[in-house]
């Protein structure tokens, strides 16, 4: 059992995630300073211009077993993302993160996780 329930990074748009950061002109994820609780108000508005996932980098409670990225014992998607972006385009420094406590990813690969989040681009389809 996990003293602390972990976050998802890289969680849809929902009511009750946070907004955790928005994506730049280099589709790459510029983190907030404090993540914004995401509201009803605030999906209506921003789905008006498109998948908010493809503007907005979102986190929620990890679900586990609830999400289709759960291995049975990991969440699948940052190893796939480690293992598909080469090391040279990894962040040498670790980004300003404000769940890294608790962050799933961080929990599973430490530092290594961090370098390459800020890449993860969520493609809710």
């Amino acid at each position: 059992m996990e003293p602390q329930s972990k976050s998802c990074p890289s969680a849809p748009c929902t009511e009750g995630a946070k907004v955790l950061g928005v994506i730049n002109e280099d589709r790459e994820v510029q983190f907030l300073n404090f993540p914004l609780p995401v509201t009803d108000g605030f999906i209506k508005s921003v789905a008006e211009a498109g998948d908010p996932e493809k503007r907005f980098r979102f986190s929620n409670k990890c679900v586990k077993s609830g999400c289709s990225q759960w291995t049975g014992t990991r969440c699948g998607v940052i190893d796939k993302v480690m293992d598909g972006i080469e090391s040279r385009y990894w962040k040498n420094h670790l980004p300003d993160c404000s769940i890294r406590d608790t962050c799933r990813w961080f929990s599973q690969n430490g530092a290594d996780a961090c370098r390459v989040c800020p890449l993860v681009v969520t493609d809710s389809r």
